[in-house]
């Protein structure tokens, strides 16, 4: 086996720390934020599921007390029950309403203090528990593996067990006790940090596969699957609350004969810009959704009629002054649009699509690159 050279030693662990480095870096804008709101979730999930199997592994544990030192194991088991008793209400979100974190650290402090505290009650307790102590700091890297909160939460147990060691030791056994447990906590600051890795690495790729079924991959409009949920969504609160709501058909003029005279690639172009351009026309509040080749739905809440004449018109424009360079030339292109409102009474938002397509049609009809509002 040949030796590994220095200077490829020292790549590799520069390959290794810019990959981890990668792995950590911490999300864009809003996926950062999604990305520690999913990780509380999950805590919050099983917290009272683990709590409980915890709690009970620690109270059970007071079988190896008996086997330890008979005499003081009732005493450690009224310490241990007491403790666990302590952190149970952190077990679940009650009353109490305690945010994640502060949920997390009460129970690994009751529970590991429970361990901490009657071990140090028995005779060489603290040297013969050392690996069930040290241990809890490797299962709270992989319930809680972001750096900061680890160490806050692991904290509170290794001050505790410094503490306990210095009342319940001395010497050489208090040296090795305290030198054991400070090097558990980078040993299993590492294995947080590898388990953060994985869970951005998998949030990461549940994100990249939520963002494809939610867009076209040509136009980056929403799809229609997406556009449909959230549509619905706003149909039902516009009729629970009496809100305005408005949808414009929008459909490219002569889109095949642009396909059939210069091409697919110029086609796509074409596409592009006009979702571009006319996702630019719309409020904040406003969604474009593809639901077929060239035609396209944009979703406007708290709309009137009025308003969504003037943003049907605000796209209508800007899609009829655009020029799109292709490789066959300067494209340009007309849109037509059919514009539908609510009916709050017994509106859907099938039948709004319905109204808003019927209109689209008539405006095609008509002479193509104008706009024609739904009857009521």
């Amino acid at each position: 086996m040949r030796a590994l050279r220095p200077g490829r030693f020292a790549q590799s662990c520069r390959d290794g720390w810019m990959h981890a480095r990668d792995a950590l870096a911490p999300f864009a804008d809003k996926a950062e934020a999604d990305f520690d709101a999913q990780l509380d979730d999950g805590i919050a999930r099983l917290l009272p599921v683990l709590g409980p199997v915890l709690g009970l592994f620690v109270v059970l544990f007071g079988m190896w007390d008996a086997w330890i030192d008979a005499d003081r194991a009732a005493t450690t088991l009224r310490v241990r029950v007491a403790l666990v008793l302590l952190g149970a209400p952190a077990y679940a979100h009650g009353r109490l309403r305690w945010s994640v974190p502060v949920r997390c650290v009460a129970v690994y402090a009751t529970h590991a203090g429970a361990m901490a505290v009657s071990a140090a009650l028995l005779r060489d307790g603290l040297l013969l528990a050392l690996p069930a102590l040290t241990g809890a700091l490797f299962v709270l890297a992989l319930v809680e593996p972001r750096p900061r909160r680890w160490l806050a939460t692991a904290l509170s147990s290794l001050l505790l067990f410094i503490g306990l060691a210095g009342l319940a030791l001395s010497g050489p056994a208090l040296l090795d006790s305290v030198l054991l447990y400070a090097l558990s906590i980078p040993l299993a600051g590492g294995v947080a940090l590898v388990t953060l890795a994985l869970r951005r690495r998998a949030f990461a790729a549940e994100q990249a596969l939520l963002d494809a079924t939610r867009h076209d991959n040509l136009t980056r409009a929403l799809s229609r699957g997406y556009v449909t949920e959230l549509a619905l969504h706003d149909v039902a609160l516009a009729r629970r609350h009496g809100r305005r709501l408005a949808v414009a058909m929008l459909d490219i003029d002569h889109f095949k004969r642009v396909n059939d005279t210069h091409g697919h690639a110029a086609g796509d172009l074409v596409l592009r810009a006009v979702v571009d351009t006319s996702r630019r026309c719309l409020r904040a509040t406003d969604y474009l959704g593809r639901v077929g080749g060239e035609e396209f739905v944009c979703v406007m809440p708290e709309a009137s009629a009025a308003d969504a004449l003037a943003c049907a018109e605000r796209i209508r424009g800007a899609v009829a002054a655009l020029h799109v360079p292709t490789a066959a030339g300067t494209l340009r292109v007309t849109v037509s649009l059919g514009v539908a409102v609510l009916d709050r009474e017994d509106g859907t938002w099938e039948a709004l699509l319905r109204q808003a397509d019927a209109a689209l049609y008539r405006a095609k009809n008509a002479g193509r690159d104008r706009i024609v509002l739904a009857a009521p």
